[in-house]
């Protein structure tokens, strides 16, 4: 809820530091949940605290950033395809080791990083034009990923998890800190998320090369 209100008084990046927190915090809440077995109430929680923490407070900042009607669209769209996301999720719970669409933590994660490059690049000076229409298009084909069947793998292993919080430590640091230099940070975390984002492809491409073979 503080990114909520913190995107109502302007904090923009203040407000997506918080999501990338929020996601952090996420993670380690699974985690306990995965060693304590938590029962079906604690998943339900979970699930009406992820609706909030990353299917609302992101749509309420990118509405805040862009005023503008028709972002309503857009942000409500994302919000039903979260929702949709975490209900099949809870519905139908999959053996398989990885995700069956983006997760809607991991869609948050994007925007929130989108947001504070944006802003990091309107410290330095740096024009991002149309950088609000961008971030539009890019929330659509966000809810689309998350409604999606296409496999993603997990993230959270053990030879990833440091790093992924030095690097979100250091991206949320950005947003409070002026050094330009600091800005590295948030650009590392684009690149992963990038990466992670379009990950799929080369599992469709390894398998289409297994059957040329």
């Amino acid at each position: 809820m503080a990114a909520v209100f913190l995107a109502f008084s302007g904090a923009y990046g203040a407000a997506a530091a918080c999501l990338l927190i929020a996601a952090a915090a996420d993670g380690v809440d699974g985690y306990v949940a995965r060693k304590t077995s938590s029962g079906p109430l604690g998943a339900h929680i979970d699930s009406l605290v992820d609706t909030v923490s990353f299917g609302v407070a992101p749509a309420v900042i990118i509405y805040c950033i862009s005023e503008s009607f028709i972002s309503v669209v857009f942000v409500c769209f994302y919000l039903i395809c979260g929702i949709l996301r975490l209900a099949r999720y809870n519905a139908f719970p999959s053996k398989e080791p990885g995700y069956s669409g983006i997760p809607i933590t991991g869609a948050c994660v994007a925007i929130a990083v989108f947001i504070i490059m944006y802003l990091n690049l309107e410290k330095i000076e740096v024009v991002f034009p149309y950088g609000i229409e961008i971030l539009m298009i890019f929330m659509f084909v966000l809810s689309l990923l998350m409604i999606s069947t296409v496999p993603y793998s997990k993230v959270m292993k053990k030879g990833t998890f440091v790093v992924l919080i030095i690097v979100f430590l250091g991206t949320i640091a950005s947003v409070f800190i002026g050094n330009p230099v600091i800005i590295v940070f948030p650009l590392i975390l684009s690149v992963l998320m990038l990466m992670y984002l379009i990950s799929p492809l080369a599992g469709i491409i390894g398998k289409k090369k297994s059957v040329d073979l």
